[in-house]
């Protein structure tokens, strides 16, 4: 068994465009997508758009570890995308924090 800060991290980021806004959002999201996945530690950075609900964007994110994501986190690219977020969504960026089943 692994120990816990060496597991890969899991996040789903949410994120709802302000009616209106949508096209914003999904213009401002390839800088971020392409300076994320140059980080050290980033696995997986996927964003994704409501097939049903066109002004949901949801981003699926593995980080090698908690130390990675906390890096991540104080970056400048990320940093900018979020004073972005709080103009362009609803409610900011909603974060859950997931872990793989082994099943």
């Amino acid at each position: 068994m692994t120990h816990p800060d060496t597991e890969p991290i899991v996040l789903v980021a949410r994120m709802r465009a302000r009616p209106g806004k949508e096209q914003e959002l999904r213009d401002a999201l390839p800088a971020l997508v392409a300076a994320t996945r140059q980080e050290e530690g980033c696995l997986t950075y996927v964003p994704h758009e409501g097939l049903d609900d066109p002004g949901l964007f949801v981003m699926h994110e593995v980080w090698q570890s908690e130390e990675h994501l906390r890096a991540h986190s104080a970056s400048e690219h990320l940093g900018r995308f979020a004073e972005l977020a709080r103009t362009l969504t609803t409610d900011g960026i909603q974060i859950e924090r997931l872990t793989e089943l082994a099943v």
